[in-house]
């Protein structure tokens, strides 16, 4: 290629690059910084200056779950500087939502006796469920004591009676067999006798005492219970603190956008540098693949190994095509195998490339071919 070729190429190319990186840089910044204020539209927004440093603050309310590194914006322009992102700040703001809750607890009781029950119940109960927790109260009024079962039991009731009875003989037959007491017939169960009086002048007992005994058992049966259950209501009112929002504040620093005299003032020197970059950049790519193109291999088979060996890559000019053999040292008498790239190969068509080979100049004229790459041999 030639230089007035490659002069055409480069210098439209350059120019695009310049105009269309400038636009790409304002362009981005542009859709980046419209993209986060529809996404999060910040609470407010202040503007101050510390210590000669413009400082920017973006206040944000979002939802624990909303991740905040989305709020960290790019490096942008605003006001004739340059801000650049410092440091997040981060506060959380509760919320407590409280509700009345009650608890009823059963324990054993000793007894169906107030109490004796009232004793197993603490005055206060500490309650945590579903992330609400707080204190209990005990609520007396509700205290009840049940039986938790029953059995029968047999109660006995003795009845006695005692009577006496003065008689003139004693006659067992003279006493009665049963008398009437407590609403019941009790039979008689005991008897003795006692001697009152005698007869006047004679041992012989005028009067007999009778002592009787009258006496019956009766049983009655009864429900006894085998134990006691009490329950008692416990009520208060409990809260959930949880993060109900997160405020983010965004902190930027600026820095003063300098202006190159003579140009419009929308273009920093910035953008020019980074335009300035991307072209040496290009312009670098395009010489090298200019260089690659016009590269001559020169092989060499390694008896060894059974392969060619790359013994030379050689820039080939297109005008003057010319290929040094004879800087290759240890290769004497040696045949070489040139390859040529095909775009440098279709420029050379018919022409006449000079070999020196460090003897007798060698030429070789490259004919038309058909495939990727061209290839020649070189027999020294």
């Amino acid at each position: 290629m030639e230089r007035k070729q490659l002069r055409r190429l480069i210098m439209p190319l350059l120019a695009a690059l310049f105009i269309g990186a400038a636009g790409a840089v304002q362009e981005s910044e542009q859709v980046l910084l419209d993209g986060d204020k529809a996404s999060f539209e910040p609470v407010s927004t202040e503007l101050v200056e510390i210590n000669g440093v413009p400082t920017l603050t973006k206040t944000f309310e979002l939802l624990p779950e909303i991740d905040p590194s989305l709020l960290r914006e790019e490096p942008f322009s605003q006001d004739g500087y340059w801000y650049r992102y410092q440091r997040m700040d981060k506060a959380d703001q509760e919320t407590t939502d409280t509700q009345p809750v009650q608890e009823t607890i059963t324990v054993d009781a000793p007894s169906g006796e107030l109490a004796d029950v009232i004793g197993q119940f603490p005055a206060t109960r500490s309650y945590s469920k579903d992330g609400y927790t707080g204190e209990l109260l005990l609520d007396v009024q509700s205290i009840q004591v049940e039986a938790t079962g029953y059995s029968t039991v047999t109660d006995s009731h003795p009845h006695t009676v005692t009577k006496t009875y003065e008689l003139a003989y004693n006659d067992r037959s003279l006493v009665p067999e049963t008398v009437q007491a407590d609403g019941l017939t009790l039979p008689l169960t005991g008897l003795s006798w006692s001697e009152t009086k005698n007869v006047e002048d004679s041992d012989v007992p005028a009067v007999w005492t009778a002592t009787a005994t009258y006496s019956k058992t009766t049983y009655t049966t009864r429900e006894v219970a085998d134990g006691y259950r009490a329950t008692a209501a416990y009520r208060g009112e409990v809260g959930k603190t949880s993060i109900g929002s997160v405020v983010y504040t965004v902190t930027y620093t600026g820095s003063k956008i300098p202006v190159l005299p003579g140009l419009d003032p929308d273009i920093t020197v910035l953008q020019i540098a980074f335009a300035a970059g991307l072209a040496v950049l290009l312009i670098l790519v395009l010489i090298w693949r200019y260089i690659r193109w016009h590269t001559a291999r020169v092989y060499v088979y390694n008896e060894e190994r059974r392969i060619h060996d790359v013994v030379s890559c050689q820039y080939v000019r297109v005008r003057t095509p010319k290929l040094r053999l004879s800087a290759l040292q240890g290769h004497e008498e040696t045949e070489y195998t040139v390859i040529l790239r095909r775009r440098l190969a279709r420029r050379l068509v018919g022409r006449d490339i000079a070999i020196e080979t460090g003897g007798e100049g060698q030429h070789h004229v490259v004919e038309s071919f058909v495939g990727s790459d061209y290839a020649f041999q070189v027999r020294i």
